[in-house]
């Protein structure tokens, strides 16, 4: 799947959002959405800014 800087996205798994920042082949930088989609604001922590494999992520479709 072709992700797009802007894109909001989540780890296959889990609940958290983030937005595509960077893109470089298949390795995508993501940053977590704040506030999430349930209204819930996340302090700074490693998990804030990422870099993973494409295939680990998918986009989050309208309304989270």
């Amino acid at each position: 799947m072709a992700f797009e800087i802007g894109d909001v996205v989540r780890i296959r798994g889990q609940t958290y959002t983030y937005k595509v920042i960077a893109i470089t082949n298949s390795l995508v930088t993501i940053l977590i959405v704040n506030p999430q989609p349930d209204g819930t604001v996340l302090t700074f922590s490693p998990i804030c800014l990422q870099s993973v494999d494409e295939s680990r992520i998918e986009k989050v479709e309208d309304g989270g």
